[in-house]
Protein backbone atom coordinates (compact mmCIF):
# COMPACT_ATOMS: atom_id res chain seq x y z
CA UNK A 1 0.00 0.00 0.00
CA UNK A 2 1.57 3.43 -0.58
CA UNK A 3 1.57 5.73 1.67
CA UNK A 4 1.67 9.13 1.26
CA UNK A 5 5.06 11.43 1.96
CA UNK A 6 4.05 14.09 5.05
CA UNK A 7 3.23 17.46 3.97
CA UNK A 8 5.88 20.38 4.50
CA UNK A 9 5.14 24.18 3.65
CA UNK A 10 7.23 26.27 1.95
CA UNK A 11 9.78 28.31 4.08
CA UNK A 12 8.02 31.46 3.62
CA UNK A 13 4.60 29.67 4.60
CA UNK A 14 5.98 28.17 7.58
CA UNK A 15 7.05 31.60 8.84
CA UNK A 16 3.50 32.74 8.51
CA UNK A 17 2.72 30.01 10.01
CA UNK A 18 4.72 30.31 13.12
CA UNK A 19 3.36 34.28 13.27
CA UNK A 20 -0.10 32.71 13.24
CA UNK A 21 0.11 29.44 16.35
CA UNK A 22 2.00 32.52 18.64
CA UNK A 23 -1.13 35.30 17.35
CA UNK A 24 -3.43 32.11 19.01
CA UNK A 25 -1.47 31.65 21.90
CA UNK A 26 -1.88 35.59 22.64
CA UNK A 27 -4.98 35.58 21.47
CA UNK A 28 -6.39 32.52 23.95
CA UNK A 29 -4.55 34.65 26.62
CA UNK A 30 -6.39 37.46 26.52
CA UNK A 31 -9.89 35.89 25.89
CA UNK A 32 -9.33 33.81 29.33
CA UNK A 33 -8.32 37.26 31.19
CA UNK A 34 -11.63 38.44 29.41
CA UNK A 35 -13.53 35.78 30.80
CA UNK A 36 -11.72 36.17 34.12
CA UNK A 37 -12.93 39.46 34.51
CA UNK A 38 -16.40 39.10 33.20
CA UNK A 39 -17.04 35.98 35.68
CA UNK A 40 -16.56 38.83 38.68
CA UNK A 41 -19.52 41.02 37.62
CA UNK A 42 -21.94 39.38 36.16
CA UNK A 43 -24.77 39.94 38.54
CA UNK A 44 -27.90 39.36 37.78
CA UNK A 45 -27.49 40.85 34.31
CA UNK A 46 -28.84 38.37 31.10
CA UNK A 47 -26.75 40.40 29.24
CA UNK A 48 -23.11 40.20 30.37
CA UNK A 49 -24.69 36.11 31.07
CA UNK A 50 -24.63 35.58 27.18
CA UNK A 51 -21.32 37.97 26.91
CA UNK A 52 -19.67 35.84 29.42
CA UNK A 53 -20.55 32.74 27.69
CA UNK A 54 -19.53 33.63 24.14
CA UNK A 55 -16.36 35.26 25.58
CA UNK A 56 -16.50 31.42 27.22
CA UNK A 57 -17.52 29.93 23.97
CA UNK A 58 -14.48 32.21 21.83
CA UNK A 59 -11.42 30.08 23.57
CA UNK A 60 -12.56 27.09 21.59
CA UNK A 61 -11.16 27.95 17.93
CA UNK A 62 -7.74 28.93 19.59
CA UNK A 63 -7.39 25.62 21.77
CA UNK A 64 -9.06 23.92 18.89
CA UNK A 65 -6.77 24.87 16.01
CA UNK A 66 -3.36 24.81 18.26
CA UNK A 67 -4.19 21.16 18.75
CA UNK A 68 -5.06 20.45 15.37
CA UNK A 69 -1.49 22.32 14.54
CA UNK A 70 0.02 19.66 16.49
CA UNK A 71 -1.87 16.33 15.27
CA UNK A 72 -1.71 17.02 11.76
CA UNK A 73 2.43 16.76 11.80
CA UNK A 74 1.75 13.30 12.06
CA UNK A 75 3.29 11.49 9.23
CA UNK A 76 0.79 9.32 7.17
CA UNK A 77 0.54 5.57 8.16
CA UNK A 78 -0.91 2.17 7.41
CA UNK A 79 -3.62 3.67 9.24
CA UNK A 80 -4.20 6.65 7.88
CA UNK A 81 -2.23 6.33 4.68
CA UNK A 82 -3.34 10.25 4.03
CA UNK A 83 -2.65 11.10 6.57
CA UNK A 84 -3.93 14.10 9.62
CA UNK A 85 -4.32 17.42 7.36
CA UNK A 86 -8.29 17.42 7.49
CA UNK A 87 -7.69 17.55 12.09
CA UNK A 88 -8.03 21.02 10.95
CA UNK A 89 -11.46 20.65 9.48
CA UNK A 90 -12.46 18.62 12.71
CA UNK A 91 -11.38 21.59 14.54
CA UNK A 92 -13.28 24.03 12.59
CA UNK A 93 -16.62 21.87 12.49
CA UNK A 94 -16.73 21.74 16.37
CA UNK A 95 -16.30 25.31 16.73
CA UNK A 96 -18.68 26.15 14.51
CA UNK A 97 -21.26 23.35 16.14
CA UNK A 98 -20.60 24.48 19.43
CA UNK A 99 -21.20 28.31 18.38
CA UNK A 100 -24.51 27.36 16.83
CA UNK A 101 -25.88 25.31 19.42
CA UNK A 102 -24.69 27.95 22.24
CA UNK A 103 -26.32 30.96 20.13
CA UNK A 104 -29.63 29.14 19.59
CA UNK A 105 -29.57 28.00 23.28
CA UNK A 106 -28.95 31.74 24.25
CA UNK A 107 -31.60 33.10 22.07
CA UNK A 108 -34.12 30.94 23.53
CA UNK A 109 -32.86 31.77 27.01
CA UNK A 110 -33.14 35.56 26.20
CA UNK A 111 -36.60 35.60 24.42
CA UNK A 112 -37.86 33.59 27.47
CA UNK A 113 -36.86 36.25 29.92
CA UNK A 114 -38.72 38.87 27.57
CA UNK A 115 -42.07 36.66 27.33
CA UNK A 116 -41.68 36.47 31.37
CA UNK A 117 -40.99 40.15 31.67
CA UNK A 118 -37.94 39.36 34.24
CA UNK A 119 -36.87 42.52 35.55
CA UNK A 120 -33.13 42.68 36.55
CA UNK A 121 -31.38 44.46 39.52
CA UNK A 122 -28.04 45.73 39.02
CA UNK A 123 -27.08 45.98 42.91
CA UNK A 124 -24.28 48.58 44.02
CA UNK A 125 -20.41 47.85 45.29
CA UNK A 126 -17.87 49.15 47.63
CA UNK A 127 -14.55 50.37 45.61
CA UNK A 128 -11.64 52.18 48.02
CA UNK A 129 -14.23 53.38 50.16
CA UNK A 130 -17.29 54.60 47.76
CA UNK A 131 -20.14 52.88 47.00
CA UNK A 132 -20.75 53.21 43.35
CA UNK A 133 -23.74 51.34 40.72
CA UNK A 134 -22.26 47.73 39.67
CA UNK A 135 -23.15 48.92 36.25
CA UNK A 136 -20.45 51.17 36.09
CA UNK A 137 -18.56 48.39 36.69
CA UNK A 138 -19.84 46.07 34.00
CA UNK A 139 -19.50 48.85 31.24
CA UNK A 140 -15.50 49.05 32.03
CA UNK A 141 -15.06 45.65 32.05
CA UNK A 142 -17.21 45.44 28.59
CA UNK A 143 -15.21 47.68 27.25
CA UNK A 144 -12.04 46.17 28.06
CA UNK A 145 -13.36 42.86 26.58
CA UNK A 146 -14.25 44.46 23.09
CA UNK A 147 -10.55 45.89 22.81
CA UNK A 148 -8.15 43.09 22.42
CA UNK A 149 -10.54 40.77 20.26
CA UNK A 150 -10.85 43.88 17.59
CA UNK A 151 -7.38 44.42 17.41
CA UNK A 152 -6.04 40.68 17.61
CA UNK A 153 -8.91 39.42 14.80
CA UNK A 154 -7.47 41.98 12.24
CA UNK A 155 -4.07 40.37 12.91
CA UNK A 156 -5.81 36.67 12.70
CA UNK A 157 -8.12 37.62 9.10
CA UNK A 158 -4.63 38.50 7.42
CA UNK A 159 -2.00 36.11 8.84
CA UNK A 160 -5.14 33.35 8.06
CA UNK A 161 -5.26 34.32 4.88
CA UNK A 162 -1.88 34.10 3.82
CA UNK A 163 -1.93 30.11 5.08
CA UNK A 164 -5.43 29.05 4.30
CA UNK A 165 -6.20 28.32 7.80
CA UNK A 166 -10.49 28.71 8.06
CA UNK A 167 -10.54 28.02 11.77
CA UNK A 168 -8.52 31.12 12.63
CA UNK A 169 -10.22 33.25 9.54
CA UNK A 170 -13.76 32.69 10.50
CA UNK A 171 -12.39 33.35 14.37
CA UNK A 172 -10.47 36.88 13.11
CA UNK A 173 -14.12 37.66 11.29
CA UNK A 174 -15.79 37.07 14.80
CA UNK A 175 -13.30 39.04 16.96
CA UNK A 176 -13.57 41.99 14.82
CA UNK A 177 -17.03 42.12 15.20
CA UNK A 178 -16.44 41.54 19.19
CA UNK A 179 -17.44 44.95 19.30
CA UNK A 180 -21.16 44.34 18.48
CA UNK A 181 -21.40 42.44 21.46
CA UNK A 182 -20.21 44.35 23.76
CA UNK A 183 -21.69 47.30 22.62
CA UNK A 184 -24.93 45.54 22.64
CA UNK A 185 -24.14 44.43 26.12
CA UNK A 186 -23.48 47.90 27.85
CA UNK A 187 -26.73 48.97 25.72
CA UNK A 188 -28.45 46.51 28.41
CA UNK A 189 -26.81 47.48 31.22
CA UNK A 190 -27.32 51.13 31.08
CA UNK A 191 -30.64 50.19 29.64
CA UNK A 192 -31.74 48.44 33.30
CA UNK A 193 -29.62 51.96 34.84
CA UNK A 194 -32.75 53.39 33.22
CA UNK A 195 -35.70 51.82 34.15
CA UNK A 196 -36.04 50.18 31.12
CA UNK A 197 -36.11 46.21 32.17
CA UNK A 198 -36.82 45.16 28.86
CA UNK A 199 -33.63 46.35 27.38
CA UNK A 200 -30.81 43.72 28.98
CA UNK A 201 -32.74 40.96 27.63
CA UNK A 202 -33.03 42.65 24.01
CA UNK A 203 -29.70 42.84 24.03
CA UNK A 204 -28.76 39.61 25.23
CA UNK A 205 -31.21 38.01 22.46
CA UNK A 206 -29.29 40.36 19.35
CA UNK A 207 -25.62 38.89 20.98
CA UNK A 208 -27.36 35.39 20.56
CA UNK A 209 -28.40 35.85 17.61
CA UNK A 210 -24.90 37.11 16.03
CA UNK A 211 -23.34 34.16 17.86
CA UNK A 212 -26.37 31.69 16.31
CA UNK A 213 -25.36 34.09 12.57
CA UNK A 214 -21.37 32.90 12.94
CA UNK A 215 -21.82 29.62 13.64
CA UNK A 216 -24.69 28.29 10.91
CA UNK A 217 -22.25 30.01 8.61
CA UNK A 218 -19.01 28.53 9.83
CA UNK A 219 -21.02 25.15 9.99
CA UNK A 220 -22.35 25.26 6.52
CA UNK A 221 -18.72 25.90 5.09
CA UNK A 222 -17.24 23.03 7.68
CA UNK A 223 -19.70 20.98 6.20
CA UNK A 224 -18.81 21.53 2.73
CA UNK A 225 -14.96 20.92 3.13
CA UNK A 226 -15.77 17.34 4.80
CA UNK A 227 -18.31 16.47 1.82
CA UNK A 228 -15.19 17.09 -0.19
CA UNK A 229 -16.92 20.48 -2.17
CA UNK A 230 -14.40 22.39 -4.76
CA UNK A 231 -12.10 23.99 -2.57
CA UNK A 232 -13.02 27.45 -1.89
CA UNK A 233 -10.26 30.31 -0.75
CA UNK A 234 -10.14 31.47 3.17
CA UNK A 235 -11.23 35.04 2.42
CA UNK A 236 -13.98 34.39 -0.45
CA UNK A 237 -17.06 32.84 -0.22
CA UNK A 238 -16.87 31.82 -4.66
CA UNK A 239 -14.72 28.83 -5.13
CA UNK A 240 -11.39 29.01 -5.73
CA UNK A 241 -11.19 27.88 -9.44
CA UNK A 242 -8.46 26.32 -9.04
CA UNK A 243 -9.16 23.21 -11.02
CA UNK A 244 -9.45 26.03 -14.21
CA UNK A 245 -6.26 26.67 -13.76
CA UNK A 246 -4.48 23.22 -13.66
CA UNK A 247 -6.67 22.11 -16.71
CA UNK A 248 -5.12 24.69 -18.81
CA UNK A 249 -1.66 23.68 -17.69
CA UNK A 250 -2.46 20.30 -18.67
CA UNK A 251 -3.95 21.23 -22.03
CA UNK A 252 -0.99 23.21 -23.33
CA UNK A 253 1.43 20.40 -23.15
CA UNK A 254 1.99 19.08 -26.67
CA UNK A 255 1.08 15.54 -25.68
CA UNK A 256 -2.64 16.22 -24.44
CA UNK A 257 -6.12 16.52 -26.16
CA UNK A 258 -8.25 16.77 -23.30
CA UNK A 259 -8.13 17.19 -19.72
CA UNK A 260 -10.28 17.68 -16.33
CA UNK A 261 -9.32 17.93 -12.67
CA UNK A 262 -11.17 17.72 -9.80
CA UNK A 263 -10.06 18.68 -6.08
CA UNK A 264 -11.04 18.65 -2.69
CA UNK A 265 -9.84 20.65 0.70
CA UNK A 266 -7.72 18.74 3.32
CA UNK A 267 -7.60 21.23 5.71
CA UNK A 268 -5.40 23.99 4.36
CA UNK A 269 -4.18 21.79 1.30
CA UNK A 270 -6.01 20.64 -1.42
CA UNK A 271 -5.66 17.31 -2.95
CA UNK A 272 -7.27 15.45 -5.85
CA UNK A 273 -7.55 13.90 -9.70
CA UNK A 274 -6.44 14.79 -13.31
CA UNK A 275 -7.78 13.13 -16.33
CA UNK A 276 -6.22 13.45 -19.71
CA UNK A 277 -6.41 12.36 -22.63
CA UNK A 278 -3.69 12.09 -24.80
CA UNK A 279 -3.11 12.07 -28.65
CA UNK A 280 -0.67 8.83 -28.54
CA UNK A 281 0.38 6.46 -26.25
CA UNK A 282 4.21 7.31 -27.04
CA UNK A 283 5.97 7.61 -23.66
CA UNK A 284 2.99 8.39 -21.35
CA UNK A 285 4.41 6.95 -18.38
CA UNK A 286 7.21 9.71 -18.37
CA UNK A 287 4.61 12.17 -19.66
CA UNK A 288 2.16 11.18 -16.62
CA UNK A 289 5.02 11.77 -14.08
CA UNK A 290 6.27 15.24 -15.78
CA UNK A 291 2.48 16.09 -15.64
CA UNK A 292 1.81 14.97 -11.90
CA UNK A 293 4.73 17.14 -10.97
CA UNK A 294 3.94 20.03 -12.38
CA UNK A 295 0.70 20.26 -11.12
CA UNK A 296 2.38 19.40 -7.68
CA UNK A 297 4.54 22.45 -7.59
CA UNK A 298 1.50 24.68 -9.45
CA UNK A 299 0.85 26.27 -6.05
CA UNK A 300 2.05 25.99 -2.53
CA UNK A 301 -1.13 24.51 -1.03
CA UNK A 302 -1.54 21.58 -3.44
CA UNK A 303 -0.46 18.72 -1.46
CA UNK A 304 -0.89 15.57 -4.06
CA UNK A 305 -2.62 15.47 -7.64
CA UNK A 306 -2.65 12.29 -9.27
CA UNK A 307 -2.82 12.46 -13.26
CA UNK A 308 -4.44 9.42 -15.03
CA UNK A 309 -4.37 8.92 -18.70
CA UNK A 310 -8.35 8.45 -19.82
CA UNK A 311 -8.78 7.07 -23.17
CA UNK A 312 -12.05 8.45 -24.40
CA UNK A 313 -12.18 12.34 -24.44
CA UNK A 314 -15.58 12.47 -24.51
CA UNK A 315 -16.43 10.47 -21.49
CA UNK A 316 -13.67 11.76 -19.42
CA UNK A 317 -14.79 13.01 -15.61
CA UNK A 318 -15.49 16.20 -14.90
CA UNK A 319 -16.93 18.03 -12.26
CA UNK A 320 -20.02 20.28 -12.44
CA UNK A 321 -19.33 22.94 -15.46
CA UNK A 322 -18.52 26.50 -13.42
CA UNK A 323 -16.50 29.18 -15.45
CA UNK A 324 -14.88 31.94 -13.67
CA UNK A 325 -15.91 34.95 -12.84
Amino acid sequence: MKIRKLYHLPPDKQQDLNYLIRLEWWNLAFRISIVSVLALVLGNSQAMKVAWLEDMLSLIPPIAFLLAVRFRKRPPNETYPYGYQRATIIAFLCTATALSAMGLFLLGDSLLKLVHQEHPSIGAITLFGETIWMGWVMVGVLIYSVIPPVIIGRLQTKAAAKVHEKTVFADGKMSKADWMTGMAAIVGVLGVGAGFWWADAAAAAIIALDVTKDGITNLKEAVGDLLDRRPHFTSREKPEYMEEALEAELRAMPWVAAASVRLREEGPIFSGEAFVTPHSNDDLARHLKEASQHLNNYDWRIYEVVVTAWPNEEHIPSPANATPP
